[in-house]
């Protein structure tokens, strides 16, 4: 009985989230698309006034060096930055605590995020945190609970699968209770994402593969699922369609730049179509499992 109840809440709160969906207007980030595109974002983000940044990514792209094209044009234009690589794989509160820190201290005036869904996800919530310093991440939990708009913030995904450069959400960890959630609100969408997939050429094939994978998903799941529209059915079949005609390119010649462009316009498409209509039961499994295994040094011991 209880479980039937909880269903029929869950059921219902999807119709009405359905609804909201179709009326209120997402936020569209304005796209720079092509090999090379990743020296068009010093100027506009020069444009709007922005002139010190903050670049959220990992130490293995600084150890590849495959900021380096963002940073020099950053300088060539008068924009000083500030590097925060220190975060992980499934990103903790304590990295975006870090991170937040490190913007505040530097007196940044706005974002970058540079790297694969983590390092996306988490200069989200960084940002989050510096425009609302009384509302701790874990209070931030669920949907529509940033009340304050975050710094000016710009994705440039060097991964074609989480799609974290178009969506409302940002998924964090929590060691000490060993679980991961997602924060989900519409200013968390950022004003420019950067395709450039010069900067996916060096990614090896068996994370191209399972990113590739990872879009698909998100695409297969948005299109079954109970909140879908014609908008979101529309970029998950294109992102269905990209994915098949070009993922298998894309994992026997990593330099095949128009493969790697496809292949990034899926993932954007696929994000698209799953900020509005929501995931499934595959990414509940795996936020709980991922939740599990953050913190555990060697991956799978049990809390």
């Amino acid at each position: 009985m209880i479980w039937t109840l909880k269903k029929g809440m869950y059921r219902a709160q999807h119709r009405a989230m359905k609804m909201v969906s179709m009326i209120v207007p997402f936020p569209v980030p304005a796209l720079l698309i092509g090999s090379g595109s990743i020296k068009n974002l010093a100027e506009n983000i020069k444009v709007r006034g922005v002139r010190h940044v903050l670049v959220v990514t990992d130490k293995v792209l600084m150890d590849l060096k495959l900021p380096e094209s963002l940073l020099e044009s950053l300088k060539d234009h008068g924009i000083r930055y500030t590097v925060y690589d220190n975060v992980q794989p499934n990103p903790t509160i304590e990295n975006v605590e870090n991170g937040r820190k490190v913007y505040q201290k530097n007196n940044c005036d706005g974002i970058i995020g540079f790297g694969g869904g983590s390092a996306m996800d988490c200069a989200k919530i960084i940002g989050a945190r510096v425009a609302n310093p009384y509302i701790s991440v874990r209070r931030m939990k669920g949907m529509f609970k940033v009340f304050l708009p975050i710094p000016p913030f710009f994705c440039v995904p060097t991964t074609a699968g989480t799609g974290s450069e178009t969506t409302v959400a940002a998924v964090i960890s929590d060691p000490a209770t060993h679980e991961k959630f997602a924060i989900s609100d519409l200013k968390l969408i950022p004003k420019i994402a950067v395709l450039d997939p010069a900067l996916m050429v060096g990614l090896p094939p068996h994370i191209t593969a399972a990113t590739g994978m990872d879009a698909l998903t998100h695409a297969v799941e948005a299109y079954i699922g109970l909140n879908g529209s014609k908008f979101t059915d529309e970029h998950a079949k294109n992102a269905t369609l990209l994915i098949f005609e070009n993922l298998e390119k894309a994992y026997k010649n990593g330099s095949d730049l128009e493969a790697r462009e496809n292949m990034a316009l899926a993932s954007f498409y696929a994000g698209s179509a799953f900020t509005r209509a929501y995931v499934g039961y595959v990414h509940a499994i795996a936020h709980n499992m991922g939740g599990i295994c953050t913190g555990c040094p060697t991956g799978w011991p049990m809390p």
